[in-house]
Parts: structure tokens; C-alpha cells; sequence
């Protein structure tokens, strides 16, 4: 099997490019940091088998970020052909890889991506020039339009090609220009690339690091190869004296590599000499903090209304009523004409059909969310938002990138948590993986419509957005209590790239949408179907495994009446309320089935009007229905999401994730609920306790987690 890499800087096209050439729908975005795993795809091209993997954006092989540290382990362990995407518009620091590869010996063609900007902007480029002065193969590209061929897979120089380095003309200079790559693989590395060793490096490392070689080798005796990968951020059997030593070299020699690229690029490429790209006559307006923000909070506003009470409900009730008559109605009147069994035609209604249905009703929803953040990815708003709001996201102690993960949150929490891996240090990622679950992603929306629509009439709106502020500014808060606590920053550096403003593809926009759409329904349709079958079985069953109409006989209400006590203060005191609650730690979207199930409600309108009946399993008053919103909006991560959260933080942050948000879930359920019933005395109380525990187990864990010693072995300090 042939495996091809795509390589390249953040936002240059490489998932673009990836889509084209494999026929996939990989989601691609107009913003740094869209790919943060690989994504791979293999499929059969002339008769051979390929493996095309899309690797996350990488600066440079001396990495600074887990991103750059997936692409760069494959890039270097993976026998391969490599595909250098570039953009040209961004020409000198794309190809600053490029020549590090050169320097490895690791063949590789360069692949330009939207050069129609760059031509209607003034600029040209020098294919075959440029071919000739980095001695890697070079191929101007549409990275939307491109299709697969054997010439693009082919990366190798003509050995007749001559590669003269542009402004030079020493003897050395020449040896370099005119050696071809004679890189030779270890058997390990073939094997897989388990362990990276090269038994022959190129001497097509360039001339700008011979001085730089020599300075080393004066002080260490250290071979050519040693201290080429050292310069390249591989310091394998080198010593602690020697690792620092070459690091003092850095500065100069990414100088050096820059003053090799001006040359090159000043011999092959022209542009205007005013040219900037992603340089915008709108970044008058769009870079104005007082109108951006205003502008956002508008079209956040707009956004939740056409997609929560506008469009979005329409486009539901018109795809449910499809369902029911084409599939539910015909399925349940066959089911009556072969058994009058009222045991598995309930079965079918109540616990397979009912599934199927809360899956449909906020599907539409999910589509227009994820229409709404490709809109902002591909008009180039996204890097705008992230600059403007940096100043006000630091004083939190996140970053301006965060707004991206705090806008990828609202369609998918877990999604959001593997973004804040991109974080500029663990301190960072940490703290945006913990305050990320605050924030509401689809899975909450059917609970908050549904209640919110049942007891809060024509304020359901404000209601609803009021949720999706109050988990924002929780987050906020969070977040700031952990920077001040236990997770202070270390760095606040912010590391942007400015796209340009451009108009929207409507065709990409859609299909954002729909490939969205399927994802969504893989990931939720199984959970939802198998989980909201089991709820029906416990609570339609008793433990003497006998069929039961009334959930109040049920295993299920059993167990959940033993611990409702707990939720009495915060006026959830429905052993069918502690049901759902729990089914909804599996997974959010579960929570209006388990309702839906436990009420015996098919239709939402059913189900709004027995959410308000306390005969009903699950009923709520005004208080009560606030308090269970906020309660669900803030609970606990999904399953999904704590698997994510260990994986990426460890078990300590994943337990500290569950314990924080129920507790502060509890306490600002236990205030709306108090103040709406007996005034607000019993809240402040509350708040002022909470206040002084919650910063008591700060300090211990700050300090049995770094604990104070005497003397540091380490730095020597006290």
C-alpha cells in the first residue's frame, strides 16, 4: 500500500486538498487549528491501494504545540510520498518546512493552493525557478478542483535538474545545488517507522548550516547527522550540555534559513510591493472591539432565534409529520392487525418509534447550527472574533482561540475538548478542556425548548438564550478561578493568522450542513435508539419482570426514588426527574426521551402539556422547571465527553470536571429555585458557603498537588 501525507502550515488548503483527491466530506474551515488529529482515508487509484492522510498544521519540525507534534512523528516515522501543501500568499514562511525536509533528506513535492488570489492581487510565481532553486518538484494547484493522477503523486526531481541557490555562487554552494537526495531508509524505518533511524543523511542540508555545524562540531564531537537533527528538533543519545548548546544556536540559524528563502523567493516570485494578505478594507469595522462585539451578540441573538424558534422548528414539525405517515402510522397499524398484544405494540410506539422521533425532532437544529459556524469559518470572521476578543478572554486567563472551541462547543462538547489540545501550553489546554463542558452543545437544546416552551410561553426565547449566556459566563468564571488558583498561565502569547474576508460558497456551506447532519445522526441515532429501549424496559417493568403501564412499579423509579431526597432542596424532588437526570450522564439527547417514555407522551405537544400535570411521572411547577433547566444546562459531561477529558487531561481533571460542574450545578439550581420560592435570603446564604468551600478545596489541592518543600533537588530553590 502507498501512503501519501499531506504536510503543511495551519489554513493552507491541506483538508481541501484531502477532500479532492479522496472524494471525501472532511470538515474544512477558513481558521487555524480546523484538523487536530489526522484524518486518513484509503482507496484504490490504477489499480493500487493508497492511504491519503491529512495531517494537522506544522510550522516547523521544531514543534511547540501537540498538533505539530502528530504531523511532525508521522512525517518522520512513516514511509511515505509527501505532499508540501503551500500557500501562495504565504509563500516565505510555508516553505520554511520545505527546507528543513531538504536538510533531513526527506523527499517531497511542493503543492501552491490559491494562487488565483495571488494572481488577481499582482503577484506571479516562478514555478519552474522556484523547482530549480529548492530542488523539490513544484506544482501550482486548485486545491477545490484538483483530481487524482500520477503526476501529483509525483514527487521526484529529474536527476538532470540543476538547482542553483539564488544570490550564490561558492563551491559548496554548487556541491549542494547540484546533489541529488541520496537519503537511505534503515529497515526500521520502512518496518513502519517504530524507531527513526537514518543510516546516511543527505548532504543536502545547505551551506547555511555548515558554519553552524562547525561551531558544534569544535565543541562536541558529534557527527553530521547528530547535529543536523538536533537543529531540526531531534535530539536523540545527545546530552543535557549538548542539547542546550545547540539550542543557543536557534536564532541564528532560522535567520539563516529565512536569508536563504528571501533569496530564493526574491528570485522567483513578484508581488506588490503593498500587498498583505488577508488585508481587508472591512478590518476598518471588523477590528473595531465596540462593533465586533456588538455585531456578534446580533448575530448570535438572530442565529438562536431562526434556528431554535424560527426555521428550525418548522423545518422539525414538517419532517416528523413526513416521518409519522410514511413510516410510524403504516408500521403501527400492521403491528395491530398481526397481535393484540399491548405489551409489544407499546414496545414498538412508546420505545423504538418514540426514539426514532427525538433523534428527527432535533435534527434540522443541528444542520443550522453547524451552517452558522461554517459561515463564520469561511467568510474569514473566525481569526477576527479570536483577535478582537483576546484582551477580554485573557483577563480570564484563556485566549482569543478559545472563542473558536466556545463556538465549536455549542454544536459538540467533545468535539471541542479534542480543539483545545491546540492551547499554547498544558496549563492553557487544561483549562479549556474543564470549562468547555459549561458551555451548551446541541445535545441540551431539545430540553431547553421543550420546558422552557411549556412554562415560559412567548419568553421561551429569552429563556433559552439566557441558558446559553448563563453557561458562557459560568465558564468565564471557572476559568478564571482556575487561573487564579490552581492552572495559572504561563504564557499568553497568541498565534493568528489573518484569512482573507471573502464571500461564502453556499455549495460548501451546505454541505457543511449535511455531512454534519449524517455525523451527528451516526454518533447520537444507536445511543439514543438503544438507550431510550432499555429506559422503556425499566421503567415498564417490574422486578418481578412483569409488564407495567405505571413507571411508579417500574426497577427504574425504584432506584431513582431511593436517591430523589438529594434533589429536594432544588425543587426536583420526581424520582421520574432523578430518571432522566441519570440516563442523561450517557448522554443529553437521552434526557427528553427518558421524559417523553416516562410520561407516555408521543408528541411534543403532549409532552409539553404532562410536563404540567402532576399526575404526570415527570411534572414541574415554574421554580421547579427553572431550576431542572439550569440543573441540566451545568450537571455533568456526557459520557463521550469524560472519556475525552481523561484521555487528553488525565483522571485527577476528570473527576474534578464531574465533582465541580455537580456542585455548582446544585448550588445555582438550589438559588433560582430558593429565590423564586422563598425570597433571597437562603440563596445569598448559600452562595457566601459555597464561595468559601469552593476556595478551600482550591488551596488543598493546590497544595497536595505541589506540595512546598525545603529545598528543591531540582531548581535549588526554597
Amino acid at each position: 500500500m502507498h501512503k501519501v501525507l499531506l504536510i503543511g502550515n495551519p489554513n493552507v488548503g491541506k483538508s481541501t486538498l484531502f477532500n479532492s483527491l479522496t472524494k471525501s466530506h472532511e470538515h474544512t474551515g477558513n481558521f487555524h487549528g480546523v484538523t487536530v488529529e489526522e484524518k486518513r482515508k484509503r482507496i484504490t487509484f490504477a489499480g493500487e491501494q493508497y492511504e491519503f492522510v491529512d495531517l494537522p498544521g506544522i510550522y516547523s519540525l521544531n514543534t511547540f504545540s501537540f498538533e505539530e507534534d502528530v504531523s511532525k512523528n508521522i512525517l518522520l516515522k512513516e514511509a511515505s510520498t509527501k505532499l508540501l501543501v503551500c500557500d501562495a500568499n504565504s509563500l516565505r514562511r510555508n516553505l520554511y518546512i520545505s527546507l528543513q525536509m531538504n536538510e533531513l533528506g526527506l523527499e517531497h513535492k511542493i503543492l501552491i493552493n490559491n494562487y488565483d488570489y495571488f494572481l488577481r492581487h499582482g503577484g506571479k510565481i516562478d514555478a519552474k525557478k522556484l523547482e530549480q532553486n529548492l530542488g523539490a518538484r513544484v506544482e501550482i494547484i486548485d486545491a477545490k478542483k484538483i483530481k487524482l493522477s500520477k503526476e501529483i503523486l509525483n514527487i521526484y526531481v529529474d536527476n538532470s535538474t540543476k538547482m542553483p541557490i539564488a544570490g550564490n555562487t561558492t563551491k559548496e554552494q554548487k556541491i549542494f545545488a547540484n546533489q541529488k537526495n541520496d537519503m537511505i531508509y534503515s529497515k526500521n524505518l520502512q518496518n513502519n517507522g517504530k524507531n527513526l533511524k537514518i543510516s546516511k543523511i543527505s548532504n543536502k542540508n545547505a551551506s547555511y548550516l555548515n558554519k553552524f555545524i562547525e561551531i558544534v562540531k569544535s565543541k562536541f564531537n558529534l557527527s553530521n547527522e547528530q547535529i543536523v537533527f538536533a537543529f531540526n528538533g531531534e535530539f536523540q543519545n545527545l546530552e543535557e550540555e549538548q542539547i542546550k548548546f545547540i539550542c543557543t544556536l536557534y536564532p541564528q540559524i532560522i535567520k539563516a534559513r529565512y536569508d536563504f528563502l528571501d533569496a530564493v523567493l526574491f528570485d522567483c516570485v513578484s508581488v506588490k510591493k503593498d500587498f498583505v494578505y488577508g488585508a481587508s478594507k472591512l478590518d476598518k469595522f471588523l477590528l473595531n472591539p465596540i462593533f465586533m462585539f456588538v455585531a456578534f451578540l446580533l448575530f448570535f441573538f438572530l442565529s438562536i432565534y431562526v434556528i431554535f424558534f424560527g426555521v428550525g422548528p418548522l423545518i422539525s414539525e414538517f419532517l416528523i409529520s413526513v416521518f409519522n405517515f410514511v413510516l410510524i402510522n403504516p408500521v403501527l397499524n400492521l403491528l395491530s392487525l398481526i397481535t393484540n398484544n399491548m405489551w409489544l405494540i407499546e414496545f414498538f410506539s412508546g420505545g423504538v418509534i418514540n426514539s426514532f422521533t427525538i433523534v428527527l425532532s432535533f435534527l434540522p437544529q443541528v444542520c443550522l447550527l453547524f451552517i452558522f459556524l461554517s459561515i463564520l469559518e469561511d467568510s474569514g470572521l473566525i481569526s477576527r472574533l479570536a483577535y478582537v476578543f483576546d484582551d477580554f478572554l485573557s483577563f480570564f486567563g484563556l485566549n482569543g482561540k478559545s472563542i473558536y472551541i466556545i463556538l465549536l462547543g455549542l454544536g459538540c462538547n467533545t468535539m471541542s475538548t479534542l480543539a483545545s489540545r491546540n492551547a499554547n501550553n498544558k496549563n492553557l489546554k487544561i483549562k479549556t478542556a474543564l470549562v468547555n463542558p459549561y458551555i451548551s452543545c446541541m445535545a441540551r437544546l431539545p430540553i431547553f425548548v421543550l420546558v422552557a416552551s411549556a412554562f415560559f410561553g412567548t419568553k421561551s426565547y429569552f429563556v433559552v438564550v439566557g441558558l446559553y449566556l448563563l453557561g458562557l459566563v459560568v465558564a468565564l468564571a471557572m476559568s478564571c478561578f482556575l487561573n487564579k488558583t490552581l492552572l495559572k498561565n504561563t504564557e499568553s502569547n497568541l498565534l493568528l493568522e489573518f484569512p482573507p474576508v471573502r464571500g461564502l460558497d453556499f455549495k460548501h456551506i451546505f454541505q457543511v450542513g449535511k455531512t454534519n447532519a449524517v455525523d451527528f445522526t451516526k454518533r447520537v441515532f444507536g445511543v439514543v435508539v438503544s438507550v431510550g429501549i432499555i429506559v422503556w424496559l425499566l421503567s415498564h417493568t417490574t422486578f418481578s419482570l412483569a409488564y407495567t403501564s405505571t413507571i411508579t412499579n417500574s426497577i427504574l423509579f425504584f432506584f431513582a426514588d431511593k436517591i430523589s431526597f438529594v434533589f429536594v432542596p432544588i425543587g426536583l424532588n420526581s424520582a421520574g426527574i432523578v430518571c432522566a437526570l441519570i440516563v442523561g450522564i450517557m448522554a443529553k439527547e437521552l434526557i427528553v426521551s427518558t421524559i417523553s417514555i416516562s410520561n407516555n407522551a408521543l408528541t411534543n405537544s403532549a409532552l409539553m402539556l404532562s410536563l404540567t400535570m402532576a399526575s404526570s411521572a415527570v411534572h414541574f411547577n415554574t421554580a421547579s422547571a427553572l431550576s431542572f433547566l439550569i440543573f441540566s444546562l451545568l450537571y455533568c459531561p456526557c459520557i463521550s465527553n469524560l472519556a475525552v477529558l481523561k484521555k487528553e487531561v488525565g483522571k485527577f481533571y476528570m473527576w474534578f470536571a464531574i465533582i465541580s460542574q455537580f456542585t455548582i450545578a446544585y448550588l445555582l439550581s438550589f438559588v433560582a429555585y430558593q429565590g423564586m420560592t422563598h425570597g433571597i435570603i437562603y440563596p445569598i446564604i448559600a452562595l457566601v458557603v459555597a464561595a468559601i468551600i469552593l476556595f478551600s478545596a482550591a488551596y488543598i489541592i493546590k497544595k497536595v498537588k505541589h506540595p512546598k518543600c525545603l529545598t528543591c533537588n531540582k531548581c535549588g530553590k526554597k
